[in-house]
Order: C-alpha cells, then sequence, then structure tokens
C-alpha cells in the first residue's frame, strides 16, 4: 500500500472515531438540555393553566375550551384536567410522531419528559388540578438537524485534512518524480536540469543528476545536431516542423499495407482559406508565425489519437492521418481543429472568421492510396463551397470517389452539351402567396441520373467553371420565363460576381432577354463576398438596367457590415437559415433576425427567411416582421 493511501486510510480511521465521540458527547449533552427545557416546559404551561382555570367559572364548557386553547398550539403530548376526586374531566392526546426524524434514532436516543402539574383552586377550595406533559417531537427534530449538521462538519473536516495530507505528499513527492523524469529523459537522449528540491535529502541527489546531465549534453550536442538535421531535411516541414508529404505517405502507404496497422481508419485535410491574403497583411514573418500556430492547435486536437500523425502537406494544406478512427471521432476531432483554426483565424485578421476548411475520407486496409486522397480531396471540396469554417466527410461504405479528372471531363462534357436543368423551390410572401420562385442547376448524366449542385459545384468551382455554370442557369431561367408568368430567382457565385467578363457576358444574355430580364431575380451568397461589396455594387448596377432585382442569400453572418448595404441598393436578403431554425424558442435569434430587420428598412429592402421548417418558426417569423420565407414549409405551403 502506497503512503498516500496509507495517510488517507488514517485520516478517515481518526475522522470516524472523532465523530462517534463527538457524536455521543454531543447528542448526550443535548438531550439532557432539551429534557430539563420539556420539563420546564410542562411545569411552566401547567401552572399558567391552573392559574387561569382558577380565575374562571368552571364549569365543563369553559374548562374544555381553556384546555382545548392551550393544547391547539402543537407542543403538548398530553393536558388533562382532574377534579377533586382525581376523576379526569377533560383530556387532550397528541401521539403524532416527528415527520423528518427515523425511528432508528429516536431508540438510540429516548427522550424522558416530566409531567407537569398545577392546582386549580375554587376560591379557598380546590377544585382540581391539571397535569401537562410537553410533546418531544420538536426536540427529536432539533436532535436530528444537529445530528446531521455535526455529521456534515465532521466528514468535511475528514476531507479537507484528507485534501491538505495528499498535498503535503504530493509536495514531498515532486522532487522524486522530478529525478524519475530526469532519468527517463537521458534515456531518450533528452538531456534536461531540474530544481533543486527544499528537501535536504534529496538536494544532493539532484545536484549530482544535474551536474551529469550538463556533461552528457555537451557530449552528444553534435551529435544529436546533426542527427535532428538530416530528420528535419528528409522528413520535416522546416516552418512547422511537423512531418512532411514524404514522411505522410510513408505513413499513409503503412497504415493501408500493414498488417499489423489498424484495419480502418480516416485521413483528413484542413486547407488554411485566404492564406494568401494573410501574407500580404501580416508579411512573411507574421504569416510564418501563423503556420506555427496553426501546426501546435492541429497537434493539440489530435493528441487524442495516440497513433495519429499530422503533416503538412503544403502552403496551407495540412493532413492528419488517423488509424482506427471511426466516423464520430474523425468528426469530432475536425470540429475541434475547425474550432481551434477559427480562434487562431480571428488573430491572423482572417476575414469574416473563416479559418479553415476540411475534408475527410475513411479508408479500409488495402485501399488505394490515389481513391483515398480522391476522396478526402472532394470532400475538402465540398467544405470550401460552404460558408464559415466547414467541414465535409465522404461516404464511408459504397463504391470508391470519382477522381478529380473524372470530374474535370464530365462538367466539361455537360457544358458543351448544355446537360443541365433547373430544379424549382418556392419562396412565399406573408400571406403565403408565391413572390418567386428560386432554381438551382441539376446535371443529367448520361444514364439519366440527376446530380445536384451541392455534389458538381465545388469541383466547378475548383475548374473556375462557376461563371460559365451561372450564364446557362439564368439563360435556362429566362427560357422558363418566356413560357411561364411569375419570377425567378437564379443564385450567382462570388466568383462569377468578381469576374469582368461574367459581368459583359451577363449584359449581352439580359439583353437578349430583355421581354423577361424585369422578372429575374439575382442573389449572391454573402459568404463569397467576403465584405468586399464594390464587385456586387458594379454587378447590381448592370442588372438594374434590365429592371433585375438583386438580394444577398445566406446574409447574417457578417451583420457588422450591414450599413454598408445602404449604397448598394439591393432589393432583399435572405437571412441564413442558421439563425432560423427553431427561432420560437430562441430568444437570442430573434433579437438579431429583429435588428436586421430593423435596419434593412431603412435601406428599403425585403427581409426574407430560409430554411424555415415549422409552423412555429413561421408565425415568430412574421411577428418580427420578415416579408416572406423558404424551406420545407414554403414547399408544403405551396403545395397545398
Amino acid at each position: 500500500m502506497s503512503l498516500l493511501r496509507q495517510l488517507w486510510l488514517i485520516v478517515l480511521l481518526s475522522t470516524l472515531l472523532a465523530f462517534v465521540g463527538g457524536f455521543v458527547v454531543n447528542l448526550t449533552t443535548a438531550r439532557q438540555y432539551l429534557e430539563q427545557q420539556l420539563m420546564a416546559q410542562s411545569a411552566d404551561n401547567a401552572a399558567s393553566l391552573a392559574l387561569s382555570m382558577s380565575q374562571q367559572s368552571k364549569d365543563p364548557a369553559t374548562v374544555e375550551l381553556m384546555v382545548s386553547a392551550l393544547f391547539d398550539s402543537g407542543h403538548f403530548r398530553v393536558i388533562r384536567y382532574l377534579d377533586v376526586h382525581g376523576k379526569v374531566a377533560v383530556e387532550r392526546i397528541n401521539d403524532s410522531r416527528p415527520e423528518r426524524v427515523p425511528d432508528w434514532f429516536m431508540k438510540l436516543v429516548p427522550l424522558r419528559v416530566e409531567r407537569g402539574t398545577g392546582m386549580v383552586s375554587n376560591g379557598w377550595s380546590q377544585a382540581g388540578r391539571v397535569e401537562v406533559v410537553a410533546h418531544e417531537r420538536f426536540a427529536y427534530q432539533s436532535l436530528w438537524d444537529g445530528a446531521l449538521t455535526f455529521l456534515a462538519v465532521m466528514a468535511l473536516t475528514g476531507l479537507l485534512s484528507g485534501i491538505a495530507v495528499t498535498a503535503l505528499i504530493r509536495w514531498v513527492r515532486q522532487p522524486l518524480r522530478e529525478l524519475v523524469r530526469q532519468a527517463e529523459a537521458i534515456g531518450e537522449r533528452h538531456f534536461i536540469t531540474i530544481r533543486e528540491p527544499n528537501v535536504t535529502e534529496l538536494r544532493l541527489v539532484v545536484r549530482t543528476m544535474n551536474a551529469m546531465v550538463d556533461r552528457v549534453k555537451s557530449m552528444f550536442a553534435e551529435q544529436a545536431a546533426r542527427i535532428d538535421e538530416l530528420r528535419a531535411s528528409a522528413n520535416r516541414d522546416g516552418l512547422t516542423g511537423l512531418p512532411n508529404r514524404d514522411n505522410f505517405l510513408g505513413r499513409l502507404r503503412q497504415a493501408l499495407t500493414d498488417e499489423n496497422a489498424a484495419p480502418n481508419g480516416s485521413v483528413l485535410l484542413v486547407r488554411l482559406h485566404d492564406l494568401a491574403g494573410i501574407n500580404r497583411s501580416r508579411g512573411r514573418a507574421g504569416t510564418d508565425e501563423y503556420l506555427r500556430g496553426v501546426g501546435a492547435a492541429l497537434a493539440r486536437c489530435s493528441a487524442s489519437q495516440g497513433d495519429s500523425l499530422l503533416a503538412r502537406l503544403n502552403g496551407a494544406d495540412f493532413v492528419l492521418l488517423l488509424p482506427g478512427a471511426s466516423r464520430e471521432e474523425t468528426e469530432a476531432i475536425g470540429r475541434a481543429c475547425l474550432q481551434a483554426l477559427g480562434e487562431l483565424g480571428v488573430a491572423a485578421d482572417q476575414q469574416h472568421g473563416t479559418a479553415a476548411h476540411a475534408g475527410a475520407a475513411f479508408y479500409r486496409a488495402g485501399m488505394g492510396e490515389g481513391s483515398l486522397l480522391s476522396a478526402a480531396d472532394q470532400a475538402l471540396a465540398r467544405a470550401e463551397a460552404d460558408s464559415g469554417n466547414a467541414l465535409a466527410l465522404a461516404e464511408q461504405e459504397g463504391a470508391a470517389a470519382d477522381t478529380v479528372a473524372a470530374w474535370r471531363e464530365e462538367l466539361e462534357q455537360a457544358l458543351a452539351g448544355r446537360a443541365f436543368e433547373m430544379a424549382s423551390f418556392p419562396v412565399l410572401d406573408q400571406d403565403s402567396a408565391l413572390l418567386h420562385h428560386e432554381v438551382l442547376l441539376r446535371l443529367r448524366r448520361p444514364d439519366g441520373e440527376l446530380v445536384t449542385a451541392g455534389k458538381f459545384m465545388p469541383m466547378a468551382a475548383r475548374f473556375g467553371l462557376l461563371a460559365q455554370l451561372d450564364l446557362i442557369a439564368v439563360e435556362l431561367a429566362a427560357e422558363r420565363l418566356q413560357r411561364e408568368t411569375g419570377e425567378i430567382a437564379v443564385n450567382l457565385s462570388a466568383a462569377s460576381i468578381a469576374d469582368a467578363g461574367f459581368i459583359a457576358s451577363m449584359r449581352s444574355l439580359l439583353e437578349r432577354y430583355r421581354a423577361v430580364a424585369g422578372r429575374l431575380w439575382f442573389e449572391v451568397n454573402e459568404y463569397g463576398l467576403g465584405g468586399d461589396y464594390e464587385k456586387l455594387a458594379e454587378f447590381a448596377s448592370a442588372a438594374r438596367g434590365f429592371g433585375c432585382k438583386i438580394g444577398i442569400e445566406h446574409f447574417g453572418r457578417q451583420f457588422g457590415r450591414i450599413p454598408a448595404l445602404y449604397d448598394l441598393r439591393l432589393d432583399y436578403l435572405k437571412i441564413d437559415g442558421s439563425f432560423i431554425r427553431d427561432i420560437d424558442s430562441q430568444p437570442g435569434n430573434q433579437q438579431l433576425v429583429k435588428a436586421i430587420i430593423g435596419v434593412s428598412g431603412g435601406a428599403g429592402l425585403r427581409v426574407l427567411a430560409e430554411a424555415v421548417h415549422g409552423e412555429a418558426e413561421w408565425q415568430c417569423l412574421k411577428q418580427l416582421g420578415v416579408h416572406g420565407i423558404t424551406g420545407p414549409l414554403a414547399t408544403q405551403l405551396y403545395r397545398a
């Protein structure tokens, strides 16, 4: 048994003995005191009642009334009046027991209550006597509460004593631990010195060990430096000190082929957002410091996975190899990494709070490296298409993901053959009437499968094809307006808005469809704008000449930038669905939405709410003043 446990046992026994002794003395003293008080209470009240009765008529009704008046106070077990012959004339008995005192305690500490007696006179003759016995239930309650308080005090005293003893032992053991740590470090060629302890017996030993360490350091310093230099040049990133790409690929290959390795796991790709912008704003030294901070933050987030590997692939890309990690563990680590980098991103002057994106893919033993990295890369592309510090996970089961090259070929063929269709979703006003339709592209594959925009748009963004896709979307919407009534909203990417060639092409397209252009609504994702509204203002000016309406979707993440909207002459905002979910029970989001509506009203903007699911949300939004909704509820109401 360790010394700490022995001392804890001594403290426990001491506390127990102190409690037993103190409990006996405390209860004995308290019981005697309470018995005396009960006896005095009985005698005093008996004398008082007898005196009162002596001064009153002795008829049965008066006697019974006076006895009942005293008895109803509840402090007496027995009150009786006996006539001059000793016969009981009036008697009241209360046999109730204490409510919160256990029976075993009352048996352990019995209270003996003496009765009080008072003589009742009628003039100069005796008319009878009064007997009063005080009720002991309140005394028992007092004893029980006192016992519990005493127990709590003793337990707290014992606990504090144990903590003090533990602190003392740990203080004494600390120098020994330091010595053990120093010895282990020397065995690992990590030479450290430790502070000399205040314990006299150990001070000389520590001094000798420190001197030995200094001598050994001088012997191996040069050799260690050469080894570190070779290791760094071959396997480490020169800036962050993390394993480099080659080191990672070697470990990945081992994880996929080694029979002793975990049979499955995951790869998490993390890409820093706008590293070039950080480099421009902070300079090379500041960027290097930021990257080192990123490496340290990711290392802390992955420390729980003992066999994990963190590496830096290139300037903005980091990767985590997580052997044996489940989907849930991978997601938790990914979100922890994004959260940590989000904090670093704010410190590094990241725009709109976006520090990084992450994508994860899952592997099983024997899987090819290329297909695994391609799946992770596609997941990362999906995350990059989302707003904020987004994480995307690849499917864990099923066929291998398409390669990047395959996506490029498919998208180019689809553009050449215009193999795209429109999916339509209603947007309703406050009266649940149709305001307009919001349309999104779908890719029609040769086998007839319809691919949603969320799957191919991230890859299109990577290949620089967004502007072409947006022009096709506008053209399809205009063609539909030629056949139908109503109005249509088309989503445009921020990358397209920033492209001067796109704006010129858009002018030509709108000129061709001028007859229906006034029924087109264009909306841009606020996240993609990054707070830079100059290009949007230029596009809005061009589109407004054809009568088009301009708006911002997914609005609310940059609430502090809303004053800039006054200069844009926009027509509407769509509040991001993250602020709408369960808004009827979210006072904070209600205040946010109300603030957006209030500020937007001054600019003459309509405010729409995205992703409305329930009637309660819609009713709350109406009260807040939202002009319309999109989402599952809007589709349900429109079809009804």
